[in-house]
């Protein structure tokens, strides 16, 4: 039986301006299953209230911004606004995000209908760059409070299908304990016939680029991937779900290990990059420097000019390596056996 779960929402936007725009957010979240979390009942500007701000943040599946055209409340610290370090922390905790943001023509329009307050007046500069920060990533634009509804309901429906958000569930979809004994006793009886099968294989002794398994993997456990700044959308997708690997790994930073687990896939056959895909080329040239790629020349097609990367016979004889140890290891690392304590 599939089960039903609800994600939980942190909802993040400045509070006066936009009292209705933030109700329709709260509702649409709602209407479609999940639990909006919101900071009403906190007040801004006291330090110890951030914390507790980051622990909503960290214990939500999700963090949605509805963005006005008020730059809110600047914390003296920092001097960036509670939305501003609000949403910079849950990209540093590589949290899913989305955003809604005011359509310039409809900004001015408020502007007309509710009076000055609407607008910024004092950080202008500071709004401006902070929503061109916020571009960087695919948004959703509102004029009218059905706007953030409609696009509540079409983020929200992605989310939901995403199995790395785990959010909550009825107590009576709870997971059996019989059950997942009964699981643990198969993945423990695969686990055994894996090593066997890997022992067996002659595999074990061999090495990659002059390096035995384990110094490669360690190496690659070890190489941070500092992503660089890029406007492409595919390189922003790129980095959002590197980062939720490295989390899920319980690694804060990417490594090139986490890189590799996520590209094994398409690494298996040859692999163009385009040129404006700046994180995904660093990543292949990282690898060539491993001897996992090699470089194959330029893409010269007229549309998608790029750089064209292949696996090595090294690079493809360990992905593959790498596949069989992981799975030798689901047992330890499947949340069946905590569960059973």
């Amino acid at each position: 039986m599939t089960q039903k779960k609800k994600l939980q929402v942190f909802v993040s936007s400045t509070y006066q301006d936009l009292r209705a725009e933030r109700q329709a957010a709260v509702e649409a979240i709602l209407t479609a299953g999940h639990i909006p979390a919101g900071m009403e009942l906190f007040s801004a500007g006291d330090e110890s209230q951030m914390e507790v701000i980051k622990r909503w943040i960290d214990e939500s599946d999700v963090f949605l911004l509805v963005l006005g055209g008020r730059y809110g409340s600047v914390e003296p610290t920092s001097g960036k606004s509670y939305i501003h370090l609000e949403y910079e922390y849950a990209v540093s905790r590589a949290k899913p995000l989305f955003a809604v943001v005011i359509d310039e023509q409809h900004r001015e329009d408020r502007v007309k209908s509710h009076g000055i307050h609407v607008v910024e007046t004092e950080n202008a500069p500071k709004l401006r760059e902070f929503r061109e920060q916020i571009l960087t990533r695919l948004v959703k634009f509102w004029s009218d409070p059905r706007d953030i509804k409609l696009a509540v309901y079409e983020t929200m429906s992605d989310f939901s299908r995403r199995a790395d958000l785990m959010g909550w569930i009825p107590g009576s979809q709870a997971i059996d304990a019989g059950s997942l004994a009964g699981e643990l006793a198969r993945l423990a009886k695969e686990n055994s016939e894996l090593r066997r099968q890997l022992a067996e294989s002659g595999i074990s002794g061999q090495t990659y680029s002059g390096l035995r398994f384990d110094e490669l993997f360690g190496l690659l456990s070890r190489e941070t991937f500092d992503p660089v700044e890029s406007n492409s959308e595919e390189d922003t997708r790129f980095v959002d779900t590197l980062n939720r690997i490295a989390e899920r790994e319980g690694d804060p930073n990417p490594k090139l290990l986490h890189a590799l687990l996520m590209m094994q896939k398409q690494l298996i056959p040859a692999f163009e990059t385009e040129w404006e895909n700046r994180n995904i080329r660093n990543v292949m040239r990282r690898f060539e420097y491993y001897g996992l790629t090699r470089w194959a020349g330029d893409n010269h097609d007229e549309f998608y000019p790029g750089e064209r990367f292949e696996i090595t016979q090294d690079g493809q004889k360990f992905i593959l390596r790498l596949i069989v140890e992981r799975r030798a290891q689901k047992v330890s690392d499947n949340p069946a056996s905590e569960a059973l304590g």
